[in-house]
């Protein structure tokens, strides 16, 4: 759906785009051809005005057109300029326009159709003007005799009408090719975006130390660019890696070494100094665990990083059971009870490592913090869609604006107590590679906090 979504705004912005494009040809192909044909009515308004005045030759003399232009009557039919079958003659060849003639700005013939001669301009030259409500365009020609002037006329219809044939001949062709260029479009963007979906799809699908290259013979050849400029970056996010997980290495081993002379050192004091002074060592030793506690997590929360995530099928409640029985092994005899439910083997398809990590955070947590309630609980719920662990301490719980505060980093509830404050952070980041959540809750069933860890099912 969401590939869809994008190749459907994809495709219909180039359409727009395209559309935009054919439109601007479509005009530039109209006043392309409209100035053409203006020029070629044009030409042939002079070629019209020329046979007319060759068609003269034979009567024209200037004792007629001097007694037309002083006013004598003449008649249609015995015209001396034209006679009827030149009349005919210049109809039949040039049928869309009009003529006259003027000697020395008199008419002096007409051809009896068309615009009235006392509008038609008599200057040399094209001209445009309006009669009988249409627009005009005229070419006077002049003769050897400056006083003679053949002017032809012919209505801006006819251009118009001219230009049918063309726009015909011309947009069928651009709706074919626009259409072609549609199908070509669709078919690319599909192409070009299914391929893009695949790379996020494979991308998505890795875990963050998962940065083995690509290879380039399984991508199409146009995101050859994209796939060799991923492959130097998963190089460089290697090399970033190897440096950040040698560098919490040694800074932890080189921490560990002196904190454990100076906790091996507090307890001898508190051991052999008076009352007073062993008060001051157990301090010490606190803030001595509480350094390590927070060394520790620090090495976690940067070798999550380096986690290479691998689902598979897991016994959850054996996963529960082990992280509950290294919980003991640190805690004095007798100093909490752990209760596992369901006692039967319950199996789900997830990365174990990850899980064990964050169970580990949160169940050390809840002993950590909630050691005077003496009792965690732990439940393991499976359903068609997904499995959810929850684990219930009996201490005092956490104000419910404070819950989403405490699972980020070095952020510690409002009681006094042991914790480095990175035990539910490092349950987020653990849930958030192995595809889960976390959240936190008040128990139903008394005073306490309850940490509901949820896992979804993942496809074989």
């Amino acid at each position: 759906m969401r590939r869809s979504s994008l190749s459907i705004r994809l495709y219909r912005r180039v359409l727009i785009l395209l559309a935009l494009t054919g439109i601007g040809m479509g005009a530039i192909l109209y006043v392309v051809a409209n100035r053409e044909i203006g020029r070629a009515s044009d030409a042939q308004l002079v070629n019209a005005s020329r046979l007319l005045y060759m068609m003269m030759q034979d009567d024209l003399t200037a004792g007629v057109l001097v007694a037309r232009g002083e006013g004598q009557a003449i008649g249609e039919g015995d015209d001396p300029l034209l006679s009827s079958q030149e009349r005919q003659a210049f109809h039949a060849s040039y049928d869309w326009c009009m003529f006259a003639v003027f000697w020395d700005g008199k008419p002096v013939a007409q051809s009896g159709w068309g615009a009235p001669v006392g509008l038609v301009p008599r200057q040399p030259g094209l001209h445009d003007f309006k009669a009988v409500g249409d627009r005009w365009r005229s070419y006077g020609l002049p003769g050897r005799d400056p006083r003679l002037l053949v002017v032809v006329a012919e209505r801006d219809a006819m251009r118009e009408f001219s230009m049918v044939p063309v726009l015909r001949k011309l947009a069928l062709p651009l709706i074919l090719l626009i259409a072609a260029s549609m199908v070509v479009l669709w078919w690319t963007l599909r192409k070009s975006l299914s391929e893009v979906e695949r790379l996020a799809t494979t991308l998505n699908a890795r875990s963050l130390a998962d940065l083995t290259p690509l290879a380039r013979g399984d991508w199409s050849r146009d995101l050859g660019p994209l796939i060799v400029a991923l492959n130097k970056l998963f190089v460089r996010l290697d090399q970033a890696y190897e440096l950040e997980q040698a560098f919490t290495d040694d800074v932890a081993h080189e921490l560990r070494t002196p904190l454990a002379a100076i906790r091996a050192q507090a307890q001898l004091l508190r051991k052999t100094s008076p009352a007073p002074q062993q008060e001051e060592a157990g301090r010490l030793l606190a803030v001595v665990d509480r350094a390590g506690y927070l060394i520790d997590g620090m090495l976690t929360l940067a070798r999550l990083n380096a986690t290479s995530v691998s689902t598979r099928s897991v016994d959850v409640h054996a996963l529960v059971a082990d992280v509950v029985a290294e919980t003991l092994l640190r805690l004095p005899p007798d100093a909490m009870e752990f209760s596992v439910t369901p006692e039967h083997i319950v199996r789900w398809r997830c990365d174990p490592s990850s899980l064990q990590i964050a169970l580990s955070a949160v169940i050390g947590n809840a002993t950590t913090h909630a050691r005077e309630g003496g009792q965690v609980d732990i439940a393991v719920v499976r359903s068609a869609d997904r499995l959810t662990i929850t684990v219930g301490d009996r201490g005092c719980g956490v104000a419910a604006a404070d819950r989403d505060r405490l699972l980020r980093r070095f952020e510690r509830g409002t009681a006094n107590g042991a914790g480095s404050g990175l035990g539910l952070s490092i349950a987020v980041k653990a849930m958030t590679l192995a595809g889960g959540t976390i959240r936190l809750e008040d128990r139903q069933d008394g005073p306490g906090l309850l940490v509901v860890l949820s896992l979804p099912a993942v496809a074989d």
